[in-house]
């Protein structure tokens, strides 16, 4: 009989995400939403689109304009079809749990324009290695709602970068 080795990315999955619920108790600022994005680089060879759900929760306040927190979510890229000569390409989907540190900052006269910046680690799913993520938002934001614009990348042996707008509502 094998013994069963431990998974580290179940386990540090299971960790961040006690962390998270952790840090929601004590939230001052939630949101959920989602994105849409077209693969650039490496990823853009096999996939043709790219779609998510995301979550952040921002417990600490630095100022009136900047807040920090933690943000995760669901990202998905559509593998692309192709055909060269008479040779069919199929490529396959793979997808990622983004787990990040995330700073919001507001400015603007109304304070109704935001940035984000987000670090952290990418969890690979369906056979995709995981890698350092790095992403920033930039967008309009009032009282319920923010539209934003997005650069994403996550990097290991290759780079799989996007470019897409998203849309997320303030739950908390």
């Amino acid at each position: 009989m094998k013994a069963n080795k431990p998974n580290f990315k179940k386990q540090l999955l299971l960790l961040l995400t006690f962390l998270g619920l952790t840090f929601a108790v004590n939230a001052q600022e939630i949101r959920v939403g989602a994105h849409g994005a077209f693969p650039t680089g490496d990823a853009s060879d096999v996939s043709s689109f790219n779609a998510g759900v995301d979550a952040s929760v921002y417990f600490f306040d630095i100022n009136e304009q900047v807040s920090l927190g933690v943000s995760t979510g669901y990202t998905r890229f559509f593998g692309k079809d192709e055909t060269v000569g008479d040779i069919k390409f199929e490529y396959d989907d793979f997808a990622y749990i983004p787990i990040t540190a995330s700073a919001r900052g507001l400015f603007g006269t109304k304070q109704n324009i935001f940035y984000t910046a987000n670090l952290g680690y990418a969890v690979g799913l369906d056979d995709a290695d995981g890698g350092f993520i790095y992403q920033a938002n930039l967008g309009w934001t009032n009282s319920v709602i923010d539209v934003f614009a997005f650069y994403r990348g996550i990097s290991d042996e290759i780079t799989v970068n996007s470019f897409g707008a998203g849309v997320a509502f303030k739950v908390l």
